[in-house]
């Protein structure tokens, strides 16, 4: 009897605790409020980026085309090419600009009817690169590190910025988060911004999603649900806090997945 009451003791602050982080969270990421089927010509959907009220912008993984999406439908309304075929994999936009990440760190500048200016990671060798937003308070560029290039280092993924007036990547990392703390299969496929401020952070490979506070803090994470989330690759958030998560194809129809926060 003594120790089943010690095990309690443990166990019963460890429920407390992860059942306050899931009562905090502001989504039911069971229950979309809207599900659209997308065009099989995004059955590679990426990166996702909130232009408006009632448009969204896309990349895929295998064109250099942004597509401008209606936001209630999901139906491509313009598209336009910026590059060559490649690997992209995310986008934001600021300033009348684009900016397409491409998975080794490469990131477009992209003006319609204009040449893309192109920023370089510098030595990103055996570098992966999936997510990419606007944190416009800082006036950077958020860029999430999917694998880094040095193999003793892939206990942690990184979070780089890029500065939008020295057009250049920081050396060091804004974020370097433990796995462990996690999943040890983390690895970022979607970045995006909270109007409240908090970092949300997609991982198709883990199915999860973490929370972090502007300053690294882990908020909160939660697992998501395989059926809904077959391939979850892009992130965006309306002004309104309004949530947008896009899945590509993956012997599955694409999606993107809207939820409204919990009153």
């Amino acid at each position: 009897m003594l120790m089943m009451q010690k095990m309690i003791l443990i166990v019963w602050p460890i429920l407390m605790a992860f059942g306050c982080v899931a009562d905090r969270f502001i989504y039911d990421l069971n229950t979309p409020d809207r599900t659209m089927k997308l065009s099989s010509e995004l059955n590679e959907i990426s990166g996702l980026e909130m232009i408006s009220d009632s448009v969204i912008a896309t990349v895929q993984d295998e064109k250099g085309k942004i597509y401008i999406l209606d936001l209630e439908s999901g139906k491509i309304k313009d598209h336009f090419d910026f590059g060559k075929k490649g690997d992209y994999e995310g986008i934001t936009h600021y300033k009348n600009h684009f900016y397409v990440l491409r998975s080794d760190g490469t990131i477009y500048k992209v003006k319609r009817g204009k040449d893309a200016k192109t920023y370089h990671f510098k030595n990103s060798k055996n570098f992966d690169f999936e997510g990419l937003c606007l944190d416009q308070k800082n006036k950077r560029l958020l860029v999430a590190c999917k694998t880094h290039g040095d193999k003793k280092k892939r206990k942690y993924f990184y979070i780089y910025s890029f500065s939008l007036e020295q057009k250049e990547f920081d050396d060091k990392p804004v974020f370097k988060i433990l796995k462990e703390d996690i999943d040890k299969d983390f690895k970022p496929s979607g970045i995006a911004i909270h109007p409240n401020g908090h970092i949300y952070i997609l991982s198709s490979f883990a199915k999860r999603l973490l929370v972090l506070s502007r300053k690294g803090e882990i908020v909160n994470q939660v697992k998501l649900n395989k059926s809904l989330f077959h391939q979850p690759e892009g992130i965006t958030f309306t002004r309104l806090g309004d949530l947008f998560i896009s899945n590509e194809k993956n012997d599955y129809t694409p999606t993107i997945l809207r939820f409204k926060e919990k009153k």
